[in-house]
């Protein structure tokens, strides 16, 4: 299985869905902002990354968020571009905490509730 699974979700407008399937560090962080680049050149502006099979990041996992964050800020989208996270195990809802990353990204619980959010 890859590290990260793309898919799309059409709500009120549609959302590009990054579901990753390990701890996020140095090791696997470029096929995640591959991943996203991908996306991004694609037409997306809006990102939800699915964050309920991750069990820890490491602090090139936080860069990894910010990239894609700043990716999403420039890709000159006329329209608002959103990356937003959802279910993080509590210890990666903690370390984005620490981190300063919940000041600057939306997170929800359910992917329901998240792709309702756009």
């Amino acid at each position: 299985m890859n590290f990260v699974s793309v898919s799309q979700a059409q709500g009120r407008i549609p959302v590009t869905i990054l579901e990753l399937h390990d701890r996020i560090n140095l090791g696997n962080i470029p096929e995640l902002e591959q991943a996203a680049k991908d996306a991004i050149t694609a037409g997306a502006h809006d990102i939800l990354i699915d964050l309920s099979n991750v069990p820890s990041l490491t602090s090139a996992g936080i860069r990894a968020l910010l990239v894609i964050h700043k990716m999403l800020a420039t890709s000159g989208m006329d329209q608002g571009s959103h990356l937003k996270l959802v279910s993080p195990t509590p210890y990666v809802k903690e370390v984005l905490q620490v981190a300063g990353l919940l000041d600057y990204l939306e997170v929800f619980a359910s992917l329901e509730e998240a792709l309702a959010s756009f």
